[in-house]
């Protein structure tokens, strides 16, 4: 928490000094631990510092006593919200640092329930979010206008991410050069969904995986889940990108991972057998089949 600590007393408090009576680092250092323990107000704020009282006088002073919920509110009107959102950040990825290593960051966007007023004009609200698959936590977001404007939130989301050693996961919206050059540059590996907005890239990839994708040595995995009057299996397959498809390919496109997707169901003789595809900059372990 030191570490914390340290990091929250280097924003510059830009109240009046003579008037002060809980330094800037204690409100925030209470208001980020009240909002990662599902705080949304600043009631929730007074009543976490009530609760917790006796842990945080171990890291800040608690003599002045509880603030309330004004005095939260006088903070946070104060603090730039740009400002507020890189405190939560950096906050963030000085906990995650004492936790477990980053290993899978999936990319997303989602748009938020509840948004939306048809009968104001008001639009849903998209959103772009970094999440974290080892701490089970949401590293950062972007908000965008609407879901085509996920490609230019995407590389600006990345901006604000340690990506060094992970493998970032996007679906097939951020098959881009400028997004997998990024993530490179930033020395993290990817996995990214392959469809039609890629059209000479898909049918490459489609083509190649037709006559040669399905060999052996190429299965990686051949699973089976049986239940509720349903069958599946799916078998999963990967090889290095292949050369009629180099042409088309993006920086770092090293791999294709191909899934095949077998269903059928107890009172219908149909089976239906689905295709999907990925690129990855991770190295294929059958380089020479």
């Amino acid at each position: 928490m030191s570490e914390v600590l340290a990091f929250l007393s280097r924003v510059e408090d830009v109240r009046e000094q003579d008037k002060i009576i809980y330094p800037l680092s204690s409100l925030l250092f209470m208001s980020i631990c009240a909002i990662f323990c599902g705080a949304e107000s600043w009631d929730d704020m007074v009543v976490f510092t009530e609760s917790r009282k006796d842990w945080l006088s171990n890291y800040i002073d608690m003599s002045p006593g509880i603030p309330c919920y004004s005095t939260f509110r006088r903070v946070f009107s104060v603090i730039d919200p740009s400002s507020w959102s890189a405190l939560i950040e950096g906050t963030l990825g000085i906990v995650i640092k004492e936790k477990a290593p980053e290993e899978q960051i999936p990319i997303d966007g989602k748009t938020l329930r509840g948004t939306r007023c048809s009968s104001k004009g008001i639009r849903a609200i998209q959103m772009v979010s970094a999440w974290s698959v080892s701490n089970k936590i949401s590293l950062a977001d972007i908000r965008t206008d609407s879901k085509s404007n996920e490609i230019k939130a995407i590389p600006l989301l990345l901006d604000l991410l340690t990506v060094e050693g992970c493998t970032i996961s996007i679906d097939a919206i951020g098959c881009q050069e400028e997004i997998l050059k990024k993530i490179i540059e930033k020395g993290g590996d990817f996995v990214i969904g392959l469809k039609k907005n890629q059209p000479s890239l898909y049918q490459a990839v489609h083509d190649y995986s037709k006559e040669h994708g399905e060999k052996p040595c190429n299965l990686i995995e051949d699973a089976f889940d049986e239940s509720h009057g349903r069958s599946v299996r799916r078998r999963y397959f990967a090889y290095p990108l292949p050369e009629e498809a180099k042409p088309f390919a993006f920086t770092g496109i090293k791999t294709i991972i191909a899934t095949e997707t077998i269903s059928s169901t107890t009172n219908t003789p149909e089976v239906i057998a689905q295709w999907r595809y990925y690129v990855t900059s991770h190295d294929a372990d059958n380089p020479n089949c």
